[in-house]
Parts: structure tokens; sequence; C-alpha cells
């Protein structure tokens, strides 16, 4: 028995009466609404489905009741097919010119949907199923196509790559969104980068032949990318080999593919000798395969600030000016303008295929990126072969932007950042609009970070209300509660976030016993605001004990920061300015306050204005250390960054990686062994002295007393205090 759409209310009977324009997604093109034409409980006869795009077809008998009886009463006739159809003959002239468009039209007794071509016929299908989804299908008459050829996402980031199932849910959802492209370049998929030679084991093989089906299904191009830049040797052999793999991953039904050359140096990074690779590959591959795409390419350059004399002129002119160039804007993370586009193309003598790093946040792991999705020029739509954006390793939190990224891509020129947005978060938790809104609100800031993006808007609320923060507390307590109860409708969504929500509801505890020491210092309460104090330090440790991706195997774990531009300072800031004010009023209970050299945050470590790396992230290696380098690292800044923090226990500073959260003990290594030598607070926490704008550090505890030094291009151990580290944000 076919699937039939119902909404929890209860559905209208009367034809005729006005009906509220449904909300499509993407926003069409043009569409002329009418009246309601009838309930979305009606029975449908097929006409045309024989020839029609089969995967359109199978969509809407999932989701539809259809009758084979032509005298059924009170069935709609249902018209599908392509431009070429006999049964959408009449309509060839009204169906969009452009590839993937399609007419709709609805009236009280029939439905056309006729596409430009299979692609078409199946967002047409679509379109019409949102329409159903209402009490009433209204009358329409539609034209819509897309303003951008290829339009999707790149799971192209550092850390935890998304799961089999998540990849695909990710599918299901760019069909629905008419987003036409997936490009597959996890950096951490070893066969993709590190062992790019060797073929998948057979079980990895079957998971990407069933993601590859699963996509082809949605209208999804399913992108293979290989990343031989690292060590690729620039002869015969290699260029065999390149294509040898994309002939193995041809036959698992791949016909899109892609060459990764970002984010390495050396011999790979040259351009003559990669525009040689490629033409060999069109050759050898693409070329030999009438139904394979052109490939796309991402260059070592891929931004303008990295951009010298001779590489993109070279890539542009002795490239084969079919394969698409990637490029990420005027930095590593920017938004894409007119100019942008502008220079970009004249260098490479083709329209770019952007890579927009938004809202990917593999550099700043402890924010989740909720917020609306702007700042890209309205008017590229033809300056660009391609719009992709790089998400989160959160796949289902990432969809508050990509669904406007989806919106963005398909009609360009009407979108609207706020409107969209709006619509995106109401879409993905319609049983808890409100709160889940509300949590998005205060998800939306970068923070400080290498790539100096910043996002405008956070917790706009916070303050504003005319009424107590205490107001803003219970709202963030009373909002994370709703999201943890709605975790049986939304598990994946749940699963992904909740960190998040348990770190924002103990951010408004926090935040409620700051204003109650706030209330206790006005009443000259010394005792009360001991008690208070001690209780949010109590709930702020609680707070930054909660870890993200934290199972086993995990590549990459981040500790959730909620509001980290707004709220979260003001109750940090709020919290040690009672403090002070209290302690030049009263002498009890002052040992309930510890003592800071340094206050908790991330900072870059350096001596002689070298920075202290982490060269070998990952978070189950052993046994190796930091070491000084000379440059900034613009690749993945959290290399450089070490997060300073106090430890309640030792009051003492613990000094971790913010790229992968190992520690680094008192011997100035990272762990040894993660079973053998684990944290511990009285080994690995030390005494952090200032002097003259320069820093000290020592160990301390069960570690004794040596002070750390630079021994070569690593720390060292020595008995004499050094004032040689410069701590800064």
């Amino acid at each position: 028995m076919k699937r039939r759409l119902f909404l929890s209310i209860a559905l209208l009977s009367t034809l005729g009466l006005s009906a509220q324009q449904p909300s499509i997604s993407p926003l069409p093109q043009q569409a002329e609404w009418g009246k309601a034409a009838f309930p979305s409980s009606a029975s449908f006869l097929l006409v045309g489905d024989a020839q029609a795009d089969a995967d359109a077809v199978a969509l809407l008998k999932e989701h539809i009741s259809v009758v084979q009886d032509k005298k059924a009463a009170g069935s709609i006739r249902l018209t599908i097919g392509e431009a070429n159809d006999k049964a959408v003959g009449k309509y060839k002239k009204l169906i969009p010119a452009q590839p993937e468009g399609y007419y709709l039209k609805v009236t009280p007794g029939e439905v056309v949907i006729a596409g430009r071509d299979g692609s078409g016929t199946y967002y047409g299908v679509q379109t019409f199923l949102q329409m159903a989804a209402q009490p009433q299908v209204t009358e329409v008459e539609m034209k819509d196509w897309p303003s951008v050829e290829c339009r999707g996402v790149i799971e192209g980031f550092y850390g935890n790559p998304w799961s089999h199932e998540d990849r695909l849910r990710q599918f299901d959802f760019y069909g629905r969104q008419k987003m036409n492209v997936y490009v597959y370049g996890p950096k951490d998929d070893p066969y993709h980068r590190a062992h790019w030679r060797d073929p998948y084991p057979e079980a990895e093989a079957n998971k990407l032949k069933e993601l590859v089906q699963a996509a082809h299904r949605n209208k999804v191009q399913f992108v293979w990318a290989i990343h031989p830049g690292g060590d690729i040797q620039w002869n015969l052999k290699d260029s065999v080999a390149v294509v040898s793999k994309l002939e193995k991953m041809y036959t698992l039904g791949i016909r899109t593919f892609a060459v990764f050359f970002d984010d390495i140096w050396g011999e790979g990074a040259k351009g003559d000798k990669q525009a040689g690779l490629l033409n060999y590959v069109t050759d050898e591959f693409v070329r030999k395969h009438p139904d394979v795409q052109p490939l796309i390419m991402c260059p070592t350059e891929y931004n303008k600030g990295w951009a010298g004399k001779e590489y993109l002129p070279t890539l542009g002119t002795k490239m084969y000016p079919e394969v698409r160039i990637m490029w990420t804007g005027n930095s590593v993370v920017d938004m894409i303008e007119e100019d942008d586009m502008q220079w970009i193309n004249n260098q490479i003598k083709r329209k770019a295929f952007i890579w927009l790093n938004y809202p990917v946040n593999d550099y700043c792991q402890s924010r989740l990126l909720m917020g609306k999705t702007y700042g890209n020029g309205q008017n590229i739509n033809d300056m660009v072969s391609g719009f992709c954006s790089n998400p989160m390793e959160y796949a289902e939190a990432s969809k508050v932007s990509l669904y406007s990224i989806a919106d963005y891509t398909w009609n360009m020129p009407q979108y609207d950042a706020q409107k969209s947005w709006q619509r995106a978060m109401d879409y993905l938790m319609p049983t808890c609009k409100e709160a889940f809104r509300f949590f998005c609100q205060n998800n939306v800031d970068l923070g400080k970070t290498g790539h100096g993006l910043r996002r405008e808007g956070e917790s706009p609320q916070f303050l504003k209300s005319g009424q107590s923060p205490l107001f803003d507390f219970m709202l963030l307590d009373a909002s994370a509660d709703a999201l943890l109860a709605d975790s049986v409708n939304h598990p994946e969504m749940l699963r992904e976030i909740g960190p998040w929500v348990e770190s924002m509801k103990l951010l408004a505890h926090r935040g409620m016993q700051v204003m109650q020491m706030s209330m206790a210092l006005d009443k000259k309460d010394s005792v009360a605001f001991i008690g208070h104090y001690k209780a949010q330090a109590s709930i702020e440790q609680k707070q930054k004990a909660i870890t993200s991706r934290d199972f086993e195997g995990s590549i990459v774990k981040a500790k959730p920061v909620v509001s980290g531009d707004v709220i979260t300072p003001w109750v940090n800031e709020t919290c040690a300015n009672l403090v002070k004010a209290y302690k030049k009023e009263y002498k009890y209970g002052l040992d309930a306050f510890p003592v800071q050299s340094i206050e908790d945050g991330e900072y870059f470590i350096k001596v002689n204005g070298e920075y202290l790396t982490n060269a070998q992230a990952a978070a189950d290696r052993v046994g190796d250390y930091p070491v000084f380098q000379s440059e900034r690292d613009g690749i993945n800044p959290q290399r450089q960054q070490w997060v300073i923090e106090q430890e309640p226990k030792t009051g003492r500073y613990k000094i971790t990686n913010k790229q992968d959260g190992r520690y680094i003990n008192e011997m100035g290594t990272f762990w040894h062994n993660k079973d053998l030598n684990p944290y511990d607070a009285d080994w690995h926490t030390f005494i952090l002295t200032r002097k003259d704008g320069r820093w000290s550090i020592q160990n301390a505890g069960s570690a004794g007393k040596k002070f750390w030094s630079r021994s070569g291009n690593r720390l060292g151990n020595t008995d004499n205090e050094s004032f040689i580290f410069e701590i800064e944000k």
C-alpha cells in the first residue's frame, strides 16, 4: 500500500476555500498562485508515467494515492513527463529552456508536471509534494529552473567524517532541496588521500556503491575526489595509478571525479605538473567514457591571499578548458562577491567552481555555526561553474546552512538570507520550532580564529527584553529542556547538538547563580555570596567537562561553547567583577576564589617569535611532541592554539592543544600512552608566572619543580627559572 501525505491537523474537504500560499523551498523563479484546488487526501490517475523519469515517478508514487480506474470518483488527473514525451506535448513551449527546469500547473481537476529533462521532472515532483503536504493543494502555474548549474556540498573538512547513515540522509535532503552535487573528499579517508593508490577494501567499496546509488536516485552527482599531491611522483607510473584508481571507482557507478591538490607543498604543488596530470586523466579516462563529466580540480593556491604570479595563470593556459577549478575566495574562509569572481575568472580563463568554507567549523570546533548564511553576492550566478558548501562534521546541524545554500544557488537574485534561515529552522525542527530557533540564535559566531570570519546577530534577545537577565537565563534553560524532550522526534539532530544543548542549560544555571551573587552583594550577605559563587563554579566545571564526539576512535573532540560572543563573556565578566567588588569589602570565604595568573582561554605560545605547534595532530597519536615553527599556520591554525585553563583540583594550569585535545605533560611531550599515562592533575598542571611581559612555566606537584625551556625546536626542562615564553591571544 502506498504512503499518503497527511498533516497532524484535520484536512479541509471543501473545494474553493481560500488557501494559504505554501512555502516552497528553494524559492521558485516564477509562480502565480490561486485558490484551493483540492484536498491533499485526493487520489490521482497517472498519465505519462511509463515514459517519464523513473526516479521522479517512483518518488511520486511513494507519496500519493494512485488509482487505475479512469472513472474513479473524485480522482485527479496527474500528467507527468519530459519535454519530448507525448503525454506533455501540448505544454512543451511552457517548459523553461534551462536544464533541470520544469513547468508545474495545478487546477481543481488536473496536475501537470513537465520537466526539461529527467532532473527537471524530478524537481517538479519535489515541489508538488511540498504543496501536497498542506491540507489543501493550491492552484498554481509555475515555471522554475536553477540559477547555478552545479549546486551542493563538499565533504572536505578535517575531523570525523560523516557516517554512512549521515550521507544517506543527506542525499534525501539534497533531493528535496534540489541540490545536485555531492563531492566526497573527507581529509581523513585514507583511500582518498594518504593511500590514494590503493583500492578500497571490498566492504568499504560496497558502502560507497550504495551511497552512489542513493545519490543518483535523488538526482545528485556523486563526485569522488582523489588527493594525490602529498606524495605524487611526476612520472607516467603515478599518472597511470591515478587513472587506475578512477577506473576502479567508475565500476562503483561514479561518473563525476575530482582531483585535489589543496593543503600541500613541495613537488606536489607545481602548477604545470598538475595541469599535465589533469590533461592526461582527461585524455586517458574522461574522454574514453562518454558518460563521465569533466573533471573538477582543487588547486594548491585556492584563494587570492595565497596566489602568486604564475600558478593560476599556468592552470588557466595549460590545463584543458573543460576542467573546472575550485576557489574559496579572497582567503581560505571568505564569502564570494562579484569582484572576487572577476579576478579569479580572469586568472584561470574559465568560470571558477566555488568551494565555500562555511559552515565548516574544523578550525573553531567549540562552536556550532547555526546562524543565517549571508554575504555572498546575488549577481554572480553567471560567473560560476558551480557553488558548493563545505559543511561541519555535524551532518544534521549543517542542514541549517545547507538549506539556505540550496535556496541561494537555485534562485540567487531573490535569495533572502533572513527568511531562508527562518524557513530552515522551522523545516528541520517542526515540533520544537521556537526552542530550536532560540538555540540557533545563540550559536552563531565563530569566535576569534586565524581565518578572521565573524558572524553577526548572536543572542539578539540578551539584555534587550527590558527585564532582568534572569529572564534570559530562564529562557535558555527552558529552551534546552524543550529540545532535550524533543529528542524522540529528532534523534539524529539532538545527538549532534546535544552537548551544546547541555552546555546551554548549564550556562543558564550558572548565569542564575551569578545573578544571585549580585543580589547577595546588594544585601551585604557575604555567606550567601560565597555559597552562590561556589555553586556557579561547580556548574562551570560541569560545563567544561562536556565533550562532543566523545567516542572510541574519534579523530577530533570539542568542548562546546554556547553564545561565546555575548552571553558567556557577560557571565564571565560579571562574575569576575562581582568577585573583585566582594574582595574590596569582605574577608570571609576568600579561599573560595582561585588565584589566577592568566585567564582561562585559547592562546598562542611563542619563543623568540616562533609558534609552539602540534605538528602531528591526531587524537590517537602517542609519544610525539610539539615543536616550534616560524610561520603562522594559515591552513589549520588550531594546531598552534593552546587551551590554558585552571584546574580546580590543583589551582594550576592545564595546557592542551585546540586541534586534538592532547595535553602537554611534565616532559614537554604529549601523552606516551592513553592507558598507561592518562591525564593526572597532580602531574600535568603547571605554574605560570609573568614578568616583564614574558612567562615562565614550571612543573609542580608530583612532577617536580623544573622549569620549561627550549631545546632545539622543542620543549625541554631546566633547573633555572627563565621568562622566555610569549603567551598571547
